[in-house]
């Protein structure tokens, strides 16, 4: 009898032991909570439209900025060419290859017309001596880099550049010929005045050659020549090109 209990014990003892299931809490929803989370949101979200809105105008008004400025310039630059077809004086002002040089004067807000054309006189000879001082300061660069003087030494090109300028000047001053004056009255009674001069390339050349070769005496005045011919068609060149372009201006408007 005791056996048998025994056995019925240890069988028992075998028996698996069901584990408890633990549920897990269910988690509370705070509803305030979730509607300040929503409303956040939906403020987020305007202000992101409103942003996208103000980006979007401030777009439009400057795309209207650059369309009123770009039809400023284009009426800018209009007034601009129409003034520079119907110029006094415009069309005497381009070189002319192998004769001469030219330069314009333009004197504004004149009270007579006299003392108005003496300025715009001596601002068109200022033009053209300015061309010429730079074409002769090229030329005695080109000429200082390439040719040695009889002793084998290089041209003192800083020095004679110094002295081109001064003799160009003086010469363009000198050889100057005015072929147009005109003269327009303002609606203030003042005057803008038009002078256009002309300088002969043979005469202005020469005299240049000359007093450079007395100042530099190793002076090759042949190879010198061939420089400022170089310079004097680069020069003519542009002015041919400036003044078809007003050719072609004019047709366009049909003048």
């Amino acid at each position: 009898m005791l056996a048998l209990t025994l056995g019925v014990t240890s069988c028992a003892a075998k028996k698996p032991v069901k584990k408890q299931q633990t549920q897990e809490p269910v988690q509370q929803v705070d509803r305030q909570q979730a509607y300040l989370d929503s409303l956040k949101r939906a403020q987020e979200i305007r202000r992101i439209e409103l942003q996208m809105q103000a980006e979007e105008a401030q777009m439009k008004a400057d795309m209207e900025i650059a369309k009123l400025k770009a039809e400023n310039a284009r009426k800018a630059t209009a007034a601009r060419l129409g003034q520079k077809i119907h110029m006094p004086c415009i069309e005497e002002s381009y070189d002319k290859a192998g004769e001469y040089m030219a330069g314009l004067g333009i004197a504004e807000g004149e009270a007579e017309r006299g003392p108005g054309i003496a300025n715009a006189n001596r601002y068109a000879i200022a033009d053209i001596a300015s061309k010429y001082v730079g074409m002769i300061k090229n030329g005695v660069s080109q000429y200082a880099k390439n040719v040695n003087t009889r002793n084998g030494n290089k041209v003192k090109e800083n020095e004679m550049e110094g002295a081109a300028e001064a003799i160009g000047t003086k010469l363009i001053d000198k050889y100057a010929n005015a072929v147009c004056r005109d003269a327009e009255i303002a609606d203030d009674g003042t005057y803008t005045c038009y002078v256009t001069v002309h300088v002969p390339l043979k005469d202005v050349v020469n005299a240049t050659v000359d007093e450079l070769g007395v100042i530099q005496t190793d002076l090759d005045r042949q190879k010198f020549r061939e420089y400022m011919q170089s310079e004097l068609d680069k020069q003519a060149a542009a002015a041919q090109a400036e003044k078809d372009e007003l050719m072609k201006m004019r047709q366009e408007a049909g003048l």
